[in-house]
């Protein structure tokens, strides 16, 4: 039973001495210090800290004399006192990671770039083909004005695509089907593409990175 309620204080959030302090009074109701060293088989050189520790959490007190004695404060009171402020604490946090969280979540958005109209966007990815040493291409079927660009091309490329006979200096693995359409850009710059004439232009990395996993699945199904 004391295993079990030892494991039920971790959870808690006890440390291990906390829980073995915590039991034994639960047992004796009141102790020194030297007796709960005894009956809790701790250091006793650590009883004082994790006496202090318990007291901080509202859950004993201390009695000053000779000898100090330690007094189990009532659980039915204590306990839920103490589980309020945990669930205090933890909504704290929560709200913190939660700010933190939609705040990066609208930087990135603010780093994206949403352009339509076929000849802007055929402008802007021959603009960033010609900066970028490196490219990664997933496309179906390959429209003219693309494949104009990739020829055109003298940098790293590599492209995912069912289109046969593409007479390009690039490395080219062949998917049946590929739904997806995008170009990463150095690693750093993402394009995705909703239509020949719409586009997003997106360089937070957590956006580069889930396509360059998607490539890399792709790469593994290629033929």
């Amino acid at each position: 039973m004391d295993s079990e309620l030892e494991n039920n204080l971790r959870k808690l959030g006890f440390s291990v001495y906390e829980s073995k302090v915590y039991l034994t009074l639960l047992n004796l109701c009141n102790s020194t210090m030297k007796e709960l060293s005894e009956n809790a088989k701790i250091p006793y050189q650590k009883v004082y800290e994790v006496v202090r520790s318990l007291e901080d959490k509202g859950l004993v007190k201390v009695i000053e004399g000779r000898p100090k004695k330690v007094k189990l404060i009532d659980p039915s009171i204590s306990l839920k006192v103490y589980r309020d402020k945990v669930v205090s604490e933890l909504d704290y946090i929560i709200r913190n990671i939660i700010s933190l969280w939609n705040e990066k979540r609208k930087r990135e958005a603010d780093r994206s770039l949403h352009i339509k109209g076929k000849k802007t966007v055929m402008r802007v990815i021959r603009e960033l083909a010609e900066k970028s040493g490196k490219m990664k291409v997933v496309w179906d079927i390959l429209p003219e004005w693309l494949v104009t660009i990739l020829k055109n091309y003298r940098g790293n490329l590599t492209l995912i695509t069912s289109s046969n006979n593409l007479s390009l200096n690039a490395e080219i693995k062949y998917v049946r089907n590929v739904k997806s359409k995008f170009i990463i850009f150095d690693d750093s710059v993402l394009v995705t593409f909703d239509d020949q004439d719409e586009i997003v232009v997106n360089s937070c990395k957590g956006c580069v990175l889930q396509a360059e996993e998607h490539f890399d699945l792709l790469t593994y199904k290629s033929e």
